[in-house]
């Protein structure tokens, strides 16, 4: 028992992320909001609604960890004789192999999952000889073996005899594993006729298999004198893939979010440093590439920084500027410049920090920033008279918030860490005069990555909802349109759900993440009928529903 004990001990102390839930038991109950692009959030929702289609009880427990490559992270658990509990896992980020492991109260191995990929489960059914046992103690032990991440867990108890069984629960949600065989001779073809015009690789190109919603990171040194080209490309599964390149400092520099598989960037750098390219699987999933070329070197001596070329992998950002990145879009839609309250504020795993803001008279948003991509930075807003009215704890360096009041109102952000130790950043921007209510505020950002794409808004419609209330309205689409459906909620709306179905009454897209606000969208290539399904699953309250439809892009258009 002592060996299981420091075994167990040292597998926690030797993740940099979070050890353990700080927030109550072992798999307590996780925050409500997160993130309108949270899509770890909204693939694990799918394992969920699955286990309880399956029969295997109500979920009981649902938390999260961040985990580092080849460290552990272990909870305690007390598991009810006579049931059954099942444990189900899925890393999101860089994570690409996850391994979930369940100890008894000896020390032996009680489970163990064997799940390919991203995705865990174990499952296990306690006894005991002494009836007057209710619960036998165990541990959960999650290791990411390859890549690093965040990771959700949930707990099911059932009785023992109920249940469909596993087979095919992660059908559609871990990211594919099928061959680079496209991407690769797509990666070819670029490369040959940027040949042509003097660029040569810069390395290898680097493949992935990634989900909706996924990330995918490639440092490159990038030397002053010469110009680059970084460009993404995808197999078959993604329909929209798109690409950005930050500097040694986190700002970005050069972006490509067009409606289509094959981003391509070009930069010409001033001085040599460590970039950053970074692909964003926007729409689909599948397998993706992305490859750096650099031309010709400039007959021009240009002075290299002193230590450029051995900045460490973990190069850290300065958050200030990188808050600034990040809002920047904001501003040129209008919002105020950024009012900072910290500009780099120290902060380590677990800590708790307050700032005191003013919020009105208007609507505001209070955007954070994480000083390294491997922090989790998480936003809670309370009130005046401290109740809580919105949180961002979606598992990412970033965060925001937003608030609504009529006139100038003192409120309180409390900032939380998990991950790694670091700085952060945290500032105001005051929204434009017409946005005047929380359902607005958050609609104008969630519709944003669209209305840039060149979607327009043609419907609007609003209600108010009771808990698990369903509003429905029909929408026809023309052939060779594409639609995208946005509903948000105000402070008392929690969490509401889109659901998106054809004309036959099946589920064509859906976005179930636990925020107060979703978004989905689909192209269609005949007309027909869809039928818009708007749920608060928590609260209750007033929303809106948007409908903006585009063309669609040449590149999406089957031949």
């Amino acid at each position: 028992m002592t060996r299981l004990w420091l075994a167990l001990a040292l597998a926690v102390s030797a993740c940099a992320g979070r050890s353990a839930p700080t927030d109550g038991p072992a798999l307590g109950t996780l925050p409500d909001a997160v993130g309108p692009l949270d899509a770890l959030n909204r693939r694990h929702a799918r394992l969920r609604r699955r286990m309880a289609a399956r029969g295997y009880g109500g979920e009981v427990g649902l938390s999260r960890a961040f985990v580092l490559e080849d460290r552990g992270v272990a909870w305690p658990l007390d598991l009810d004789v006579g049931e059954c509990a099942t444990l189900v896992a899925l890393g999101g980020g860089a994570i690409r192999d996850l391994l979930l492991t369940l100890y008894d109260g000896e020390g032996a191995v009680a489970a163990t999952d064997t799940v390919e990929g991203e995705g865990g489960l174990v499952h296990v059914c306690p006894q005991a000889d002494d009836p007057r046992v209710r619960y036998r103690p165990y541990y959960l032990e999650l290791r990411a073996r390859e890549g690093l991440g965040a990771v959700m867990v949930a707990h099911f108890r059932s009785p023992a005899e109920a249940g469909e069984g596993f087979d095919g629960l992660f059908d559609g949600v871990l990211a594919p594993r099928v061959p680079f065989r496209d991407v690769e001779e797509h990666l070819a073809m670029s490369r040959t006729a940027l040949r042509a015009r003097g660029f040569e690789p810069v390395g290898a190109p680097y493949l992935e298999h990634v989900a909706e919603g996924a990330i995918v990171r490639q440092r490159v040194q990038l030397e002053a004198g010469r110009c680059y080209v970084a460009t993404g490309r995808s197999g078959e599964g993604l329909a929209d893939i798109d690409l950005f390149l930050f500097d040694a400092a986190g700002v970005e520099v050069a972006r490509d979010v067009g409606s289509d598989v094959e981003p391509s960037i070009e930069h010409c750098p001033e001085e040599s440093a460590r970039y950053v390219v970074e692909l964003r699987a926007f729409e689909g999933a599948g397998a993706v590439g992305v490859m750096v070329v650099g031309g010709p070197r400039s007959t021009e001596a240009v002075a290299t920084p002193e230590g450029s070329d051995e900045l460490p992998e973990d190069h850290r950002r300065d958050p200030g500027l990188a808050l600034g990145v990040l809002v920047a879009p904001l501003v040129d839609r209008g919002f105020d410049a950024p009012v900072f309250v910290a500009r780099e504020a120290a902060i380590v795993p677990g800590e708790v920090r307050t700032h005191e803001i003013v919020v009105g008279p208007g609507c505001a948003v209070i955007a954070g920033t994480a000083s390294d991509e491997a922090m989790d930075l998480d936003l809670y807003l309370a009130d005046e008279t401290g109740s809580e009215i919105d949180r961002d704890t979606a598992v990412h360096s970033t965060a925001r918030v937003r608030s609504c009041r009529p006139a100038a109102t003192v409120m309180r952000v409390a900032v939380k860490s998990y991950g790694r130790d670091g700085d952060y950043a945290l500032a105001v921007l005051r929204a434009p005069p017409e946005i005047d209510d929380l359902r607005s505020l958050r609609l104008e950002e969630v519709t944003a990555p669209y209305r840039l794409r060149g979607y327009e808004i043609r419907r609007r419609y609003t209600a108010s909802l009771e808990e698990n209330e369903r509003f429905r309205r029909e929408q026809l689409v023309e052939a060779g349109r594409c639609v995208a459906v946005a509903a948000a909620g105000d402070e008392g709306a929690r969490d509401v759900d889109v659901f998106l179905r054809d004309a036959s009454g099946e589920l064509f897209a859906s976005d179930s993440g636990n925020a107060p606000y979703a978004t989905v969208a689909r192209c269609v290539e005949e007309p027909g009928v869809l039928t818009i399904e708007i749920v608060i699953e928590q609260g209750s309250g007033g929303i809106e529903l948007l409908v903006l439809d585009s063309e669609r892009p040449p590149e999406q258009t089957p031949e």
